[in-house]
């Protein structure tokens, strides 16, 4: 069964009424992610209070709750995939680059916050792990360059890439084996 499909980005920001930018979506996004990642039975209202607590989002309208909702659904759905169909949620392609390497910055912020906000520590890392945490710190303060070219468009979507692989391992590295599996 295929995992859930993310929210459309477009319809997210119309629900925000203003009250959200580009790139503080896709930081709501990345904090799914973390969470989900660090607390992976964790449960909607989990999500929303976690949004409440990074100052991005409270007491959302009915809309934009049932829109979060979903989303942290659908990361969660796609964090289980066994076939790694992680979707990482940024403005569309039309949007300009400079806009949408804030907002995978912004992800990356979210991300690591969504790690910190659930409870306990993250243990002993693997040095993968370890290297991958360190990555997401420095995209986290990445700005977009001058060009807007096709390099430019390569390398956005290598980083892209690399935070969809980079989110699946620390999410296989923190969620240790569920009772059912065999540890080898």
């Amino acid at each position: 069964m295929p995992p859930l499909e993310l929210p459309d980005f477009d319809f997210a920001l119309s629900e925000a009424r203003g009250a959200l930018a580009l790139a503080e979506l896709s930081e709501i996004h990345g904090a799914a992610c973390g969470l989900a990642c660090r607390a992976y039975h964790s449960h909607g209202d989990d999500f929303l209070r976690l949004l409440e607590l990074l100052q991005l989002v409270s007491d959302p309208p009915e809309g934009l709750r049932t829109v979060l909702l979903e989303l942290f659904a659908a990361t969660q759905s796609q964090l289980a995939d066994d076939l790694l169909r992680l979707s990482i949620w940024l403005p569309g392609d039309e949007e300009p680059l400079d806009e949408r390497t804030a907002a995978l910055a912004q992800w990356c912020t979210g991300f690591l916050a969504g790690l910190a906000g659930s409870e306990g520590g993250l243990g002993d890392l693997s040095v993968d792990a370890a290297e991958a945490l360190e990555d997401l710190r420095q995209i986290a303060q990445a700005e977009a360059g001058d060009g807007v070219g096709e390099d430019e468009e390569a390398a956005f979507f290598e980083v892209v890439e690399y935070l969809r692989v980079v989110t699946m391992l620390l999410r296989e590295e923190l969620r240790g084996p569920e009772s059912n599996e065999a540890i080898h």
